[in-house]
């Protein structure tokens, strides 16, 4: 385990390199100058040349990566050209509420894509199967912004049942700040209206995000236990006497998740990467708006930043799964 994960720590390296390179000489072949925005349309010459040399717009972009690469290495992850902070300063104030909007988001994932992935194999063929088949399809080719402006739409416009956006009603106050997480910090402090509140607020983005990785969870358990209920030794188990729940999660759910724990444990890297559009859609004031933000600015810190953080974010998930694969399969520590 321990060479297991110092392997995954060691490639960390090489990703992060390869991320930042591309991203950083994406973000400046694009058409436009961030110094121009920054200091107006109406700014004259010397103004612009004076911004554009304090933000080392003047310097080859090759100079530029290298200073940003020699800043990386000490954790500075630049100035935000938008907000005029540092960028690690904004990740931090803006990280939890992604990160609340995806953990709910992956909760749901699992929470009705196993149960569902479970009966659709169990009653295979009959309209319980159908009906989770057809949901599944629904969810993977359901663009994210249509699905969460049609949720707006029902539940907020026709039937008035869920907030349009934002973590808060407009007034309310937040819970006490322990973590940034609005349910996690109202339940350490007993603070239940800004529990409702807040539970109120996320429901519908956190539905919207989960759409597509809950339908993705949903076939590939159906499949994984339609393949484990076919095995030989299920068969023995059967005609040994042994039935019902105990057959169906001791004997088969439990390997049917061994090869689910990949698409579960990615299905949360794309949630983080994911909410951009949601958190644009719901006016959620978290990575994704922030960055969005950033991009119409060519803010190029944040926009590197964003991407460093998802970047590390996929290559510990990549090593949870791993280190999963090893506590649940023997064969792998044999």
């Amino acid at each position: 385990m321990k060479q297991l994960i110092a392997k995954r720590l060691s490639l960390l390296v090489f990703v992060l390199f390869g991320v930042t390179l591309m991203t950083f000489f994406m973000s400046h072949v694009i058409p436009g100058d961030p110094a121009r925005m920054m200091v107006g349309q109406r700014a004259d010459e010397e103004t612009l040349q004076e911004v554009r040399r304090q933000l080392g717009l003047d310097q080859p972009v090759w100079v530029q990566y290298f200073s940003y690469m020699k800043g990386l290495l000490t954790g500075d992850l630049g100035i935000s050209i938008r907000t005029q902070q540092p960028v690690i300063d904004d990740l931090v104030t803006f990280f939890p509420a992604t990160l609340e909007l995806a953990l709910f988001a992956f909760l749901l994932a699992i929470l009705i894509g196993i149960p569902i992935g479970i009966l659709s194999a169990v009653k295979k063929d009959t309209a319980w199967d159908h009906g989770g088949r057809l949901f599944s399809i629904a969810g993977v080719s359901t663009p994210v912004f249509w699905s969460g402006l049609v949720g707006i739409l029902i539940f907020y416009k026709l039937l008035g049942w869920l907030p349009s956006g934002g973590r808060l009603e407009l007034g309310a106050a937040a819970p006490q700040h322990i973590t940034g997480l609005y349910l996690l910090d109202s339940l350490l402090t007993l603070d239940w209206d800004a529990f409702r509140n807040s539970l109120w607020h996320l429901i519908l983005p956190a539905l919207t995000l989960s759409f597509a990785q809950l339908a993705i969870v949903t076939r590939q358990v159906r499949a994984s236990m339609l393949e484990v209920l076919g095995q030989e030794y299920i068969r023995t188990a059967m005609a040994n006497g042994i039935k019902g729940p105990l057959l169906l999660f001791r004997y088969a759910l439990r390997n049917a998740l061994i090869p689910t724990i990949t698409v579960v444990g990615l299905s949360f890297g794309s949630l983080l990467g994911g909410a951009v559009v949601t958190e644009t859609i719901f006016g959620w004031p978290g990575m994704g708006k922030y960055v969005v933000d950033s991009i119409a600015y060519l803010d190029f810190p944040a926009i590197m930043g964003f991407t460093l953080v998802i970047a590390v974010g996929y290559v510990l998930i990549n090593l949870l799964v791993d280190l999963t694969y090893y506590l649940l399969n023997p064969q792998i520590r044999e």
